[in-house]
């Protein structure tokens, strides 16, 4: 169904899955609660445009338009290019030493076979801590939970693929070696490199995953 596309009704729904009309009342509130649907007046709900401005936690990312998807991870690769150089150049000791950590735990996830979205995410945030620009940080925190479940999405379609698994590994290396070294121009390049790959893979990712 499409944005203005009206339901059936609940005695419609209700035939069609051959249940009663109190599971039918509970799964159209919960389509309202996450932004999919809108009661109308004199009865009936209306299907509505599920944008990333609009998006709760209980609605399924999947419902969400690619491009505006492909948009945020666009607006992440220009933040964290740039906090990544801003890592390498104004971090401290102590600052690097925490995105060694975290490169550590998504080593150490992969050897156990985790997803590792949670490790991935907390290695990208040590970087944008590192840069040490709170307007840069508020920036980034403010598109994260949505940047949390592309990364999830994304890295779930690796699980099992030692090879795609490993280049994102090596292109965490190489992010990490060129902060540490303070060279703040390849920690740049490398940032691109990594978020730009992850784009062009969630876009095949999410597109298999709408035609599968």
């Amino acid at each position: 169904m499409k944005p203005g596309d009206r339901l059936p009704t609940e005695k419609q729904l209700s035939e069609m899955f051959g249940v009663s009309r109190t599971p039918v009342r509970e799964a159209l509130s919960v389509l309202e609660a996450s932004g999919l649907t809108v009661s109308k007046q004199g009865g009936g709900s209306i299907v509505q445009a599920t944008s990333l401005t609009n998006l709760m936690e209980q609605t399924q990312f999947e419902f969400v338009d690619t491009e505006e998807v492909l948009n945020l991870l666009e607006t992440r690769i220009i933040l964290e290019s740039e906090a990544a150089r801003l890592a390498a150049e104004r971090g401290t000791a102590e600052d690097k030493a925490v995105i060694k950590e975290k490169l550590d735990e998504i080593r150490s996830s992969q050897n156990n076979n985790l997803v590792g979205d949670k490790e991935d995410i907390a290695f990208h945030n040590a970087i944008v801590q590192a840069a040490h620009n709170p307007i840069l940080l508020h920036s980034v925190e403010n598109i994260a939970t949505l940047y949390e479940k592309a990364i999830r999405f994304s890295l779930k379609k690796n699980m099992g693929i030692s090879e795609k698994r490993a280049q994102v590994l090596s292109e965490h290396e190489r992010i990490y070696t060129a902060i540490r070294l303070g060279n703040g121009e390849q920690a740049r390049d490398e940032m691109y490199k990594h978020l730009n790959n992850a784009r062009k893979k969630f876009k095949h990712s999410f597109d298999q995953a709408l035609n599968s």
